[in-house]
């Protein structure tokens, strides 16, 4: 499955449309390609059985081996993880969580369905970003909220403990912001209506992306203080924009790449029109040019077939 992003820039409008068409894809690229979508694209999770819940004890208080973090929530590792290095604040977390009250009454439960929760490390509450700071890929958690912590119920205003059952799915390891982040680095080169544009890592040749093109991306943004504000990396695979449908500072960025190209590209505030998940601000892009796609051909209605005289 491709991501497929419309942004019309004169109206500013943003519309998400998911779009079945990575097997046509993947059957006209070149290897290399077709390689990295697949890599992309991983399999999605199987529906995880959540850990056997709490004893009548342990929803009372945690036991005496859990350990303290500096907040008073307290956390006993249930399952160990494959990974070795936890999420850092640019990365973004995939998990599932299940929250029980003292009563064992469940308030929410992330396991009953196949995708986990995917967040910014930096989106999630304080007290959450705590407490998966030490968690890596794999690994199962308890952790047992103070009253607090949890959010106050909207019809007493009170709040209750809650222990949570946590699964760190996996990591999404974004890229770090460029070095020259809050202006354009001073290699860059300005186009079309104010974009600045340096090529990092060149392009294989060939082809170069037009106006009248589809451009396949794997991308991050950033603001200027270096928070990451989206990601291809969230989705797990690349995303697709037609670039006579974006906003055209944007297009600026992306017309003349080649396969293979990566570029940084920084919109000054008053040529951001409107990107999805972005917001509003001067924003800066790393993208990285993973095939060139005739919009024109992907998207045609197949014509009737003749009937039989």
């Amino acid at each position: 499955m491709v991501k497929f992003i419309s942004v019309r820039a004169p109206t500013k409008r943003r519309r998400i449309l998911f779009i079945g068409a990575l097997a046509g894809l993947c059957a006209t690229a070149p290897a290399w390609s077709q390689a990295k979508l697949e890599r992309a694209t991983p399999p999605a999770p199987p529906a995880a059985p959540p850990p056997p819940a709490p004893s009548a004890s342990e929803l009372a208080a945690a036991p005496p081996n859990a350990a303290r973090l500096p907040s008073g929530i307290a956390t006993l590792r249930l399952r160990a993880g494959q990974g070795s290095t936890p999420a850092r604040p640019q990365d973004i977390v995939f998990f599932r969580a299940i929250g029980r009250r003292p009563d064992g009454t469940i308030v929410q439960n992330g396991f009953d369905t196949p995708e986990p929760q995917k967040l910014l490390f930096t989106k999630l509450f304080p007290s959450w970003q705590e407490a998966l700071s030490g968690m890596v890929a794999g690994e199962q958690r308890r952790f047992w909220f103070p009253a607090a912590l949890t959010p106050k119920n909207t019809a007493s205003g009170g709040q209750t403990p809650l222990v949570f059952d946590v699964e760190l799915v996996r990591i999404g390891r974004m890229a770090e912001p460029p070095t020259a982040i809050s202006k354009p680095d001073a290699r860059a080169k300005k186009v079309g209506l104010g974009t600045s544009v340096l090529t990092t890592t060149p392009g294989s040749g060939g082809p170069k992306l037009t106006r009248a093109d589809g451009a396949l991306l794997e991308y991050t943004i950033w603001n200027p203080l270096g928070q990451a504000l989206a990601s291809s990396i969230a989705d797990g695979r690349p995303t697709l924009f037609p670039l006579d449908r974006v906003m055209a500072s944007f297009a600026d960025c992306l017309t003349g790449m080649s396969l293979g190209e990566k570029r940084n590209c920084w919109i000054p505030a008053e040529r951001n029109e409107g990107f999805p998940g972005a917001g509003k601000g001067a924003l800066v892009f790393e993208v990285e040019l993973v095939r060139i796609v005739d919009t024109a051909k992907l998207f045609q209605t197949p014509s009737e077939p003749k009937s039989a005289q």
